[in-house]
């Protein structure tokens, strides 16, 4: 595996004996949901949060038993009471480059490909 390299994803998979409640702040991205995936497979009970709260591969095995829920990371309660339940959490949470995040002149700074969003751009349509 690509991620097992990483040293966050080395922990979690030389910790699969102990099962445990892993949150995944951000669980719906690309790297959130690779996490999810892999947690899973370890034997994690795995809580995913985003803003979509919503499974991003339908059909997907290992996704399939992940606990979506729909939160903020910026809202302090939210993730308070979420991580009071887990025993321990990845932090996966990326920018998002749409016209509604506000984030969109970041494009330029961040992205490699200096490309900006147009104002069809939204969360559900942008392409990364």
């Amino acid at each position: 595996h690509a991620f097992s390299r990483s040293p966050s994803m080395r922990m979690i998979m030389a910790s699969s004996e102990s099962k445990g409640k892993l949150l995944v702040l951000g669980g719906t991205g690309f790297v959130g949901s690779q996490v999810c995936r892999v947690a899973v497979q370890r034997g994690f009970d795995v809580t995913a949060m985003s803003r979509r709260g919503v499974n991003p591969s339908p059909g997907d095995q290992d996704l399939e038993q992940v606990s979506y829920v729909v939160g903020d990371a910026t809202d302090a309660p939210t993730v308070d009471k979420l991580v009071a339940d887990a025993d321990a959490v990845v932090h996966a949470v990326g920018l998002l480059f749409d016209v509604d995040s506000g984030l969109k002149q970041l494009n330029l700074i961040v992205s490699g490909s200096r490309s900006t969003p147009g104002e069809a751009s939204t969360y559900d349509r942008i392409t990364r």
